[in-house]
């Protein structure tokens, strides 16, 4: 039986990336063991183990470039009782290509292998060519990323880091020290419930201010948007700002405006780091979209802070206040750098809020999770 289309694309790029003479080969990889405890949805507090190996590999021949990041995850545990996380596991990514299959499924037990990333990329001269599943990250706000409309993440996502990635052709021309135009392309996949997007972005600096400017077609939303980020005094300033519209909720927008600073006194020797963010969302309350950021909530109040301890040990906390129907989401988390390749970090997620505000409907969960590079 033939192969699709979609899956021909990854055969083609693994056996050009085994057949290619390459000059620099470099295998890596990564080892997550993720444990944690929420309540389900039938109100029952489960304890529930997440396993992730992933191996990377990078092969560089003059101006060609491949990038493979390929996942197995065991997820083990309580919560695949819960029939909303089961249907969850069965539901296929947002992705065009189908790079991901479940190889055993059990009561309480459920592993899946998937390609995280897969692109090749090309350069000539000022032009680069990237194509295949990549991470395209648009924005500079330390919480929220509006105009981020290709790989929008949630900031009360429990893996900051995990992002899915989009299968795209991404075309850039550096036409100065720091000044670039890049195009991007992704198809469709309807029973993926994958969106056509589209979009150029220019991007350059000016002074000490990085600014940018977006427009694209994302489904049946044309968008436009401007992104600024620099120095100001000694503290850092950001301001995104989108703006959209479609055939349902008409004109809406976005803004991210926020501040950060580090101290560095007596009392925090190693240097304290802040940042304030205000996120404005007029789209709050509607349906929820995937190409997008969603909130229940207009206005957000977000704040980080940050402190290493020693050599070893940092400390964070996340809060989160809706200011409109009074709610919060408090996430701390203390790290511990085990080894030079070994990290253990210890965290929560703390919601709270009445019937209707942002956080109303979160759990709480505690978590330790240990990550392992090699």
């Amino acid at each position: 039986m033939l192969l699709p289309v979609r899956n021909m694309l990854w055969v083609l790029m693994v056996f050009l990336l085994l057949a290619m003479p390459v000059s620099a080969l470099e295998l890596s990889g990564q080892y997550s063991n993720l444990l944690f405890q929420s309540r389900d949805s039938l109100g029952q507090d489960r304890t529930t183990n997440l396993n992730r190996m992933r191996l990377q590999l990078d092969a560089e021949q003059d101006v060609l470039r491949f990038h493979v990041v390929y996942d197995h995850v065991l997820l083990w545990g309580g919560l695949l009782t819960d029939p909303v996380i089961r249907a969850g596991l069965q539901r296929p990514d947002a992705t065009w290509i189908d790079a991901n299959a479940t190889l055993k499924q059990r009561p309480h037990s459920n592993w899946q292998h998937s390609l995280y990333r897969a692109w090749a990329s090309y350069e000539a001269g000022d032009f680069s060519f990237k194509a295949g599943r990549q991470r395209i990250a648009w924005g500079s706000g330390r919480i929220w990323n509006p105009t981020d409309r290709f790989n929008p993440v949630q900031p009360t996502a429990l893996e900051l880091d995990q992002k899915l990635g989009v299968d795209a052709v991404m075309l850039q021309w550096s036409y100065g020290q720091n000044g670039s135009v890049l195009a991007v392309a992704a198809p469709a996949r309807a029973a993926y419930n994958t969106a056509q997007k589209l979009a150029l972005r220019w991007q350059d600096t000016w002074d000490e201010f990085d600014v940018a400017l977006i427009a694209g077609r994302i489904a049946d939303e044309t968008m436009f948007g401007f992104d600024v980020t620099g120095n100001l005094a000694d503290a850092g300033v950001r301001l995104e700002w989108m703006q959209a519209r479609n055939p349902r909720q008409g004109t809406y927008g976005q803004i991210a405006l926020g501040l950060d600073y580090t101290w560095h006194n007596r009392l925090f020797p190693k240097g304290l780091y802040g940042a304030i963010e205000y996120f404005y969302n007029a789209a709050a309350g509607s349906l929820l979209n995937s190409n997008r950021l969603n909130s229940r909530s207009r206005h957000l109040l977000g704040s980080q802070l940050a402190y290493d301890l020693n050599a070893l040990w940092r400390v964070e906390l996340l809060l989160i206040s809706d200011i409109q129907q009074h709610g919060w989401f408090i996430a701390p988390a203390l790290t511990w750098s085990m080894a030079e390749n070994i990290n253990v970090q210890v965290l929560a997620q703390l919601p709270q809020g009445k019937a209707g505000s942002e956080f109303s409907q979160f759990k709480a969960v505690y978590a330790m999770r240990v990550d392992w590079y090699f």
